[in-house]
């Protein structure tokens, strides 16, 4: 059986920022991992966001409002403020807010199970080495083979790393589904890991 959470609730006025405050508490967000000010979290729905703290926090999720639910999770439940902290409803962090943020423990009760976030990183270390392998072509070149024009349209081409060769279309930061890392096949594995380890501060 994996853990039990004791349900939040926060009692507000119906607003669009408590109703994303109510989804940051209910919703089964997980931290799958952290390094430095970067939050690597496991959305509802298995797909992988990550949360920048700076003094403008940001999540590359598709919700355009700040703070989303994500940063929320990541403010109440990974770092453990209070509610009623000022932080919850600001767009920008003062240094102070920003230095108290980045040297806060990260709450166990947060963590994704072990065996997803082997998983996690699994698929993270995939996708960088693939990356890795591959070379961006500059906008404004010409295809070697169609003679075409490269980089229209926002799509952006990448050649192979190793031969030169075949050119290769993606698409990059577009909010496509290729964008983020898709756990959803992984989930049940972290509800049914009992085995919770404790991750340290800052840990990479």
């Amino acid at each position: 059986m994996g853990r039990k959470r004791k349900p939040y609730h926060y009692d507000s006025d119906s607003t669009p920022f408590s109703r994303r405050l109510q989804r940051s508490l209910d919703n089964p967000l997980r931290l799958l991992h952290r390094s430095a000010s970067a939050f690597f979290v496991l959305g509802s729905a298995g797909k992988v966001y990550t949360v920048t703290l700076s003094a403008t926090p940001t999540c590359d999720c598709p919700d355009p409002t700040t703070p989303c639910k994500h940063i929320l999770f990541v403010y109440i439940r990974v770092l453990s403020l209070p509610q009623n902290d000022p932080c919850l409803q600001s767009y920008n962090l003062l240094p102070c807010q920003l230095t108290r943020l980045l040297s806060a423990e990260v709450s166990d009760e947060a963590v994704a199970g072990a065996s997803i976030r082997r998983r996690f990183r699994e698929l993270y270390r995939r996708r960088r080495d693939e990356r890795k392998r591959s070379e961006k072509v500059g906008d404004g070149s010409t295809c070697h083979v169609c003679l075409g024009e490269m980089g229209v349209g926002g799509v952006r081409l990448v050649a192979c790393g190793a031969c030169r060769g075949r050119i290769i279309r993606w698409r990059d930061g577009d909010g496509g589904d290729d964008k983020y890392i898709d756990l959803s096949a992984y989930v049940s594995e972290d509800e049914d890991d009992s085995e919770y380890e404790c991750m340290a501060h800052g840990a990479r």
